[in-house]
């Protein structure tokens, strides 16, 4: 019988990303998060305003080997203004 690997569990996590106005940062954000190998589960944005800048709230189950770098990947993209837990 073959040997099984076992992938560790995936982890679950909020993230809270302050973007600028009249960006594409929604989609680079859930674009890195596919490439890393996250599932998303859920989103909620809000664009940006007079009142404010935009704001998506994303949930995700992230590998193991990676979750704990998401928020420094994240900062790194273009039109996003903060990074932080959801």
């Amino acid at each position: 019988m073959p040997p099984t690997t076992t992938n560790p569990p995936a982890q679950r996590c909020r993230l809270s990303v302050t973007t600028r106005a009249e960006s594409d940062a929604v989609v680079r954000v859930l674009m890195l998060l596919r490439r890393r190998g996250c599932t998303v589960v859920a989103v909620d944005f809000h664009r940006a305003d007079r009142h404010g800048p935009g704001r998506l709230e994303v949930s995700v189950e992230a590998p193991s080997r990676t979750g704990h770098r998401l928020e420094e990947w994240l900062r790194g993209l273009v039109d996003v203004v903060a990074v932080g837990p959801g």
